[in-house]
């Protein structure tokens, strides 16, 4: 037997049980009045019938009614509850909230995230920046270690002044001639290729330009393009050799 079932026998019979109860009460006050047994016995089956027969019908007909009612009361009831929960613990943490979004609003993420690109654009400008002048730094330490001997105290600020000026794209117009004294043209060619391998910043054109406007004492017989095929012939002869990198300076 399901229990469902048991459910419903031990509710009618418990109903029953008390109709009964209800109609022996009955008899026996009827008895106690002055009625027969027959008066009293059709009362006690009469009233127990219909006590039966009144909750079959409110068992019915209103079991779905009394069910929506107290499924409304319970909601409204849990509402209330939560309502009354809310207003007494987080309406004043909701309200400062509010306040404090008022007073100070979040910034956009988009904007977020403007801000952390520019950041990071200025931080790698900054960095090329910095590696560009340690990279000129190198090269003038190089030029005047090499020509120390071989140029005046004011030629060798000049030819670091016209290493910048390379380095730097800036027009030629500005630089100015270096005097040299033992230096073959092979030292000057040599020297001319480690500048420009030390940037790589244009093309050799513009070395042996470099070159050619920076000595142009020593090399005033040579043709520019000249200079430019020359840069690196017998890389290890001469006072000035050809080399690979000049970070050891």
């Amino acid at each position: 037997m399901k229990i469902k079932y048991f459910e419903y026998i031990t509710v009618y019979l418990s109903v029953f049980l008390v109709c009964v109860f209800v109609g022996v009460i009955g008899r026996l006050v009827l008895l106690e009045k002055g009625a027969d047994e027959y008066t009293a016995g059709v009362f006690f089956w009469i009233s127990t019938g219909f006590g039966v027969l009144m909750f079959a019908i409110l068992s019915l007909f209103l079991n779905d009614l009394a069910e929506r009612l107290v499924n409304r009361f319970l909601k409204a009831e849990k509402k209330q509850s939560l309502e009354s929960r809310i207003t007494s613990e987080d309406l004043v943490k909701i309200e400062e909230e509010r306040q404090d979004a008022l007073i100070k609003p979040e910034m956009p993420e988009n904007k977020n995230s403007a801000l952390d690109i520019e950041k990071i654009r200025e931080e790698r400008q900054n960095t090329a920046r910095n590696q560009k002048q340690e990279r000129i730094d190198t090269a003038i330490r190089y030029a005047l270690q090499e020509f120390a001997l071989y140029v005046s105290d004011d030629d060798l600020e000049q030819l670091g002044r016209n290493i910048m000026i390379y380095a730097e794209g800036i027009n030629f117009e500005n630089i100015k001639p270096v005097k040299v004294k033992d230096l073959s043209n092979l030292d000057l060619y040599h020297f001319g290729w480690n500048i420009w391998n030390c940037f790589k910043a244009s093309r050799q054109d513009r070395a042996a330009q470099f070159l050619k406007l920076t000595f142009t004492d020593a090399l005033k017989d040579v043709e520019q393009k000249s200079i430019k095929t020359h840069l690196k012939d017998d890389e290890q002869k001469g006072l000035i050799k050809i080399m690979e990198d000049l970070t050891d300076f």
